[in-house]
């Protein structure tokens, strides 16, 4: 067992914790040793955390405090896809200074719905195929007073170290990202009831067709401008990446209230090839794997069911009011 500040192991590739805790003193005791052993170093040092947490680690910091820089929590963001791009840029801009970064963050559970705490246990499994490389060690902490227990199940696949009784050791049930998140893209998608309407389309000029269709119901649900023509590239994308890559046609389903909009792409394809497709930056001079990329940029949420039969794209348009989006 390593103590619980000591990040040495292997080098400058990353550190990546699950600490559950239920206690002032459980947190502390999980987090202190990782941010002593960091000011030591001279790491620097980020903590995005409740504030609750956040005055408990300044009480017990004392002088130092100073060291380390607390991240404005309302403004954390709460979106596992846009989350790990900005997680991705802040590493690879620390690193290339030669440091290597500490976080203590806590993953945006509370008000999550069933699907998108899927997603979050996505974004926990691809932080370490994303950053395995990285000059970087985290801590993700979950309060077990209010996360689901199923949330808590997915915390030893998604992290390779498991923090508690004052150290850290490899976690027993660790599963590799791929192999994670093979088992999600097929796990069904929960039952909808009956689409407002649908269209199937089978050439790509008919997508121009389909993205004004889009755009005039998004736009009812209240949305921003931006978000709404966001929200229609997104779909755009799917559906193009259907044509090309899923059989030549699919299917689009729509679901539209005066507050929300979900659009649902499937086709008949063979499936995904990579389980991790659209979720890792592509490469800046990559031409293909942007399509996928960019929707879940530009959605609220995607689910996605994919298997030899083909793929189910479902995707979410929330408008800004229900406090959710990402600052």
């Amino acid at each position: 067992m390593l103590g619980a500040g000591d990040t040495s192991r292997g080098g400058k590739l990353l550190v990546h914790r699950g600490l559950l805790y239920g206690s002032e003193e459980e947190f502390l005791a999980g987090t202190l040793p990782f941010i002593w052993d960091g000011v030591e170093r001279g790491d620097p040092i980020r903590i995005a955390t409740t504030d609750r947490n956040a005055g408990w680690l300044r009480a017990a910091l004392g002088v130092d405090v100073r060291h380390v820089a607390f991240c404005d929590s309302s403004q954390r963001c709460r979106h596992p896809v846009r989350a790990l791009a900005a997680l991705h840029d802040v590493v690879q801009a620390v690193s290339a200074g030669g440091q290597r970064l500490r976080i203590i963050r806590e993953p945006w559970w509370t008000a999550c719905t069933a699907q998108e705490s899927k997603e979050w246990a996505r974004h926990e499994s691809i932080v370490n195929a994303a950053l395995g490389l990285a000059n970087a060690a985290l801590v993700c902490a979950y309060d077990t007073c209010v996360v689901d227990p199923d949330v808590l199940d997915n915390v030893a696949r998604t992290h390779p170290e498991l923090v508690g009784n004052g150290g850290s050791q490899p976690s027993p049930s660790y599963a590799n990202p791929a192999v994670f998140n093979a088992e999600c893209n097929r796990s069904p998608l929960p039952e909808l009831p009956p689409p407002t309407l649908w269209l199937r389309f089978r050439q790509l000029d008919q997508l121009a067709a389909l993205r004004a269709f889009v755009t005039s119901h998004a736009t009812q649900t209240g949305a921003a401008t931006q978000h709404v023509e966001q929200f229609v590239q997104a779909v755009d994308e799917v559906t193009t990446n259907a044509i090309q890559h899923g059989g030549g046609s699919g299917v689009l389903q729509i679901w539209a209230d005066p507050q929300a909009m979900t659009c649902e792409v499937s086709d008949t394809g063979a499936g995904l090839g990579d389980p991790l497709a659209g979720y890792l930056p592509p490469g800046r001079i990559a031409v293909r794997g942007r399509g996928l990329w960019i929707a879940r940029q530009f959605s609220d949420l995607i689910e996605l069911h994919s298997d030899p039969a083909g793929t189910t794209v479902r995707l979410h348009l929330t408008p800004p009011f229900d406090g959710r989006r990402a600052a």
